[in-house]
């Protein structure tokens, strides 16, 4: 996301991915995020978990997120829709552009990361 030299609030926690490995944040960040077009936008303030890792996704929204927004998603329909005053707020995705991102980092998948730390976990 190239956030430069913004300073990031530490963190003293870890997240855990589907085969077990250990991610280390970098640090937290507040940002506002708006979903929507055109009068139909909502912005809320959140924190978001900074990591340095390869991965297909710019940010992953989790549920507090979701319910910041009180959306509800449809991943068949790439859709995300959110309560307003003015009627029904809606994100889009673009299926070609999240295709072309998908393999780009299947590509780069190969490379080493630049930073952060992974550990693998037994369990």
């Amino acid at each position: 996301m190239q956030l430069g030299d913004v300073p990031l609030e530490t963190v003293d926690t870890s997240l855990y991915g589907f085969a077990g490995e250990v991610v280390h944040p970098r640090g937290m960040i507040s940002l506002p995020l708006t979903l929507g077009t055109f009068s139909l936008q909502k912005t809320c303030l959140l924190r978001f978990l900074v990591v340095d890792i390869l991965s297909a996704y710019n940010v992953i929204l989790g549920r507090p997120t979701l319910n910041a927004f009180r959306a509800i998603i449809s991943t068949y329909h790439m859709t995300t829709k959110f309560p307003m005053v003015g009627g029904v707020g809606e994100a889009q995705a673009n299926i070609l552009q999240a295709r072309r991102c998908y393999t780009e980092a299947i590509k780069r998948g190969k490379k080493k990361s630049t930073g952060g730390s992974i550990e693998r976990r037994k369990f």
